[in-house]
C-alpha cells in the first residue's frame, strides 16, 4: 500500500531526542559550550537581578550564550530568535531544550540593557580567569593594536549636519508648544528639504542660521529642546564636536592618511603565547588610543608576571605611552622610527650623561625640554671646529655671535642607545611576535562583524567588541584544550608556548 506522506503524524518525545541526538558533540559550538565554567558566569549575571521581585527571567547564561551565537554566526537579535527555534545547533549551544521557548529580540535587547558594558566585562573577567587558572594564558608578554569601526550613521556634510539639527530642533520645539515652532519656522524658513549648498560660504550661512536658531530656544525648559540644541550648539565649536545626531559618540578617525572612518577603535591587548585577547578598550574615532595604554594594562584580565614585555608598533613608540607602560611595572617593546634624527650622529655616555660628536669633542651640559634633554656643547669647541658649516644648523650659524650645537635626546631613545646591540637583539626577538594580533583582527572583521558598529553610543559598542573578543576567544580555547590532555580540571598537563 502506497504510504501516504501527507498525513499528519504525531512527534513522539523518541522522536525528538533522536533529533537532539543528531547534533555533532564535536561541533565548534559545542567545544566551546563545554569549555566554560557556566555557573559562575551565571552567579556573575545573577547580581543584576532581583532575586525576589518581578517576573521569573530565562537564565542569564542562556541569553548571554544567544550574543555569543550572534558574534559568532553574525546574527542580528532578531535572526538569532528565529534560528535558535529551528536550528537544533544552536538551541543545544544555548542551552535550550526542544520545546522550550526562545528569547525572543526584545528579551535580549533588555538584557544587554540589564547587565550593560559594566556586566560583559565582569564576564570577560570571570572567562579569562577560568583560562588562567586552567594554565591556557602566558603571563610573559603582551601584544597591543587596534582596529577601527565604522559607526552606525550615514556620513553628512557640516551644511547637512546644520539643516537637519534645525530640523530636529523645531521638531522638538513643536511637541513642547506647537504656537512658538510655527513662529520660528516662519523666522528660519530654510528646511532640510531644500537642496544643501556647498562651500565656505554654505556652511557659513547655516551656520549663522543654527546659531540664531540657538539663541531663540535658549530659554526653552523643554528637556527634549535643551538636549538637542545642546547637541546642535556642541557641532558649532571647533575641535573635539560630535559629527552625527544618531550617534553623538562617534568621530571622524584615520586608518591612515589617506583612508578616513567615521566611528570607534576598538583598543586591544593580546596573550602572543595562547592568542588569547585579555583587555579591551574602546574610544571614538579620533582618539590616541595609544597614549590611554594605562587605561588598557590597568583594565588586563589574566594575571601578568613581574616585568612583562608590553609589544606594539610605531604607533606606541612615544614618550607618554612608553612612561605609561613603565609605570604598570612593564617593559616597552615598540618598534622604532624610521626617520632619521640628528642625534644618531653622536655617541651617549650613560656614566658621564653625556654626548660626544664626530670630532671627539662631548658636551657641557643640558636642560631638560618636554620628554628628553637638550644637550649642548661649548662655544670655544665649536667655533674652532672643521665640520661648523656642516655641523651647525643655520640658526647657530647665524643667531648668535658664537656658535654653540645643540642635540636632543629623547628618553625613549636614550634607552635604546643604553641598551645597545643586546637590547636590539631583545627588540628583535620580540617584535616578531606582533604580527599575532594581525589575524586576530582579521577573524573578528571578517568573521565576526565587527567592521562595522551594530548600536549607538560609546558604551553600547564596548559591549559588542567585548561579546566579540569572548567568542573569539572561546574558539581559541578549543584548539588550546584539544593541545592538552583533558577537560579543565583533570590534571591537564600545560599547554605548549609557541615562540
Amino acid at each position: 500500500m502506497l504510504r501516504r506522506d501527507g498525513e499528519p503524524k504525531q512527534r513522539s518525545f523518541a522522536d525528538q531526542a533522536h533529533a537532539v541526538r543528531a547534533v555533532p558533540e564535536n561541533h565548534a559550538l559545542l567545544q566551546m559550550a563545554r569549555a566554560i565554567d557556566w555557573g559562575a558566569v551565571e552567579q556573575e549575571l545573577a547580581r543584576y537581578y532581583d532575586r525576589w521581585a518581578g517576573r521569573p527571567s530565562y537564565p542569564p547564561a542562556v541569553l548571554l550564550r544567544m550574543l555569543v551565537l550572534e558574534q559568532f554566526a553574525d546574527l542580528s537579535d532578531r535572526e538569532v530568535h528565529e534560528q535558535v527555534g529551528y536550528n537544533l545547533l544552536y538551541r543545544t549551544f544555548v542551552g535550550l531544550t526542544a520545546d522550550e521557548p526562545v528569547p525572543d529580540d526584545t528579551t535580549l535587547v533588555k538584557f544587554r540593557d540589564r547587565v550593560g558594558e559594566a556586566g560583559i566585562r565582569r564576564v570577560f573577567e570571570t572567562l579569562n580567569t577560568q583560562w588562567a587558572a586552567a594554565g591556557l594564558l602566558g603571563t610573559d608578554r603582551r601584544v597591543l593594536d587596534g582596529v577601527h569601526l565604522w559607526a552606525k550613521v550615514a556620513r553628512r556634510s557640516w551644511v547637512e549636519l546644520m539643516r537637519k539639527g534645525r530640523g530636529l530642533v523645531l521638531e522638538a520645539v513643536a511637541n513642547a508648544d506647537a504656537e512658538r515652532a510655527a513662529g520660528l519656522r516662519e523666522a528660519f524658513p530654510a528646511s532640510v528639504e531644500e537642496p544643501p549648498g556647498r562651500g565656505e560660504e554654505a556652511l557659513r550661512r547655516e551656520r549663522e542660521q543654527t546659531a540664531r536658531l540657538l539663541a531663540a530656544v535658549a530659554e526653552l525648559t523643554d528637556e527634549r529642546v535643551r538636549e538637542r540644541a545642546a547637541l546642535l550648539g556642541a557641532m558649532l565649536q571647533e575641535g573635539d564636536r560630535p559629527v552625527s545626531f544618531e550617534d553623538p559618540d562617534a568621530r571622524w578617525g584615520y586608518k591612515a592618511a589617506d583612508k578616513p572612518f567615521l566611528g570607534y577603535k576598538a583598543h586591544e591587548a593580546l596573550d602572543p603565547d595562547s592568542r588569547l585577547i585579555t583587555a579591551v578598550e574602546v574610544v571614538p574615532g579620533n582618539a590616541h588610543e595609544a597614549v590611554q595604554t594605562d587605561t588598557l594594562l590597568a583594565g588586563d584580565t589574566a594575571p601578568r608576571a613581574a616585568g612583562v614585555v608590553v609589544i606594539g608598533d610605531t604607533y606606541y613608540n612615544n614618550a607618554t605611552t612608553v612612561a605609561q607602560v613603565a609605570e604598570a611595572g612593564a617593559r616597552p617593546c615598540f618598534a622604532g622610527q624610521t626617520a632619521a634624527r640628528v642625534s644618531d650622529a653622536f655617541t651617549y655616555d650613560a656614566a658621564a650623561d653625556q654626548l660626544g660628536c664626530p670630532e671627539g669633542k662631548r658636551s657641557i651640559g643640558k636642560v631638560r625640554v618636554d620628554n628628553g634633554d637638550l644637550y649642548y656643547f661649548s662655544m670655544r669647541d665649536c667655533t674652532a671646529c672643521p665640520r661648523q658649516a656642516e655641523c651647525l644648523t643655520p640658526g647657530e650659524r647665524t643667531g648668535q655671535a658664537r656658535p654653540r650645537r645643540r642635540v636632543y635626546l629623547s628618553d625613549v631613545r636614550k634607552h635604546k642607545v643604553v641598551a645597545g646591540e643586546a637590547g636590539k637583539a631583545w627588540r628583535k626577538a620580540h617584535l616578531k611576535l606582533r604580527g599575532r594580533i594581525e589575524p586576530k583582527f582579521d577573524e573578528q572583521m571578517n568573521r565576526h562583524g565587527l567592521r562595522y558598529a551594530r548600536y549607538w553610543g560609546l558604551a553600547k559598542v564596548t559591549v559588542q567588541v567585548l561579546l566579540n573578543v569572548i567568542t573569539v576567544n572561546l574558539k581559541r580555547v578549543v584548539k588550546l584544550l584539544a593541545q592538552a590532555a583533558g577537560p579543565p580540571g583533570a590534571g591537564r598537563r600545560p599547554v605548549e608556548v609557541m615562540t
